[in-house]
Order: structure tokens, then sequence, then C-alpha cells
């Protein structure tokens, strides 16, 4: 059973975060009248405050740019040491 969850537009989604942060209703008195689920509503909240802190979407981004080039020297660490065996390898064949 493949349950699909509501697709909601990124204009229904600010009118949700407006209400809340605005108009300071809760998120429990939101979700009831317009039968959205918690969650999905928190996660609207945290994507927003995301948006507008330009900082920490700097810091993520840039985490996840080093996260990218740890794996990226990671496997050429991998590549050498693979090269530093097939060299010595090739070393000790043409010894004999």
């Amino acid at each position: 059973m493949n349950k699909k969850g509501n697709r909601y537009d990124e204009q229904f989604k600010k009118d949700i975060v407006r209400l809340i942060e605005e108009e300071n209703r809760s998120v429990s008195s939101v979700v009831k009248d317009f039968g959205v689920s918690e969650q999905a509503v928190r996660n609207w909240l945290k994507a927003s405050k995301e948006r507008q802190d330009p900082d920490k979407s700097e810091v993520a981004e840039l985490r996840a740019q080093l996260k990218a080039k740890d794996k990226e020297i990671a496997d050429q660490a991998i590549t050498i040491d693979i090269l530093k065996k097939a060299t010595a390898i090739f070393v000790q064949n043409n010894r004999k």
C-alpha cells in the first residue's frame, strides 16, 4: 500500500507560515483549520526561517561543499593507495 502525502503549492505554504508568524496563530489551530499535518507545518516554518537567515543557509551550503570535498579526498587517497600497490607489483615483475 503506497500512501502519498498531500502536495501543497508554495503560495499555500507561505500563507500558512504567514498566519503563524505574523498573525500569531498557533500551529495546532492552523493544523485543525486547514487539515494539514503538524509536522508539515513545522517543516515549512523551519524552511522559512532558514531562507530568512542568509548566514544559516550559507553555512549549510559550505558544510555540503566541505562534505563533498572530504569525500573526494578520501576517494583520491584510495586511488593513490591502489596505484602505489600496482607500481610495487610492476617493479617486482621487472626485477625478475
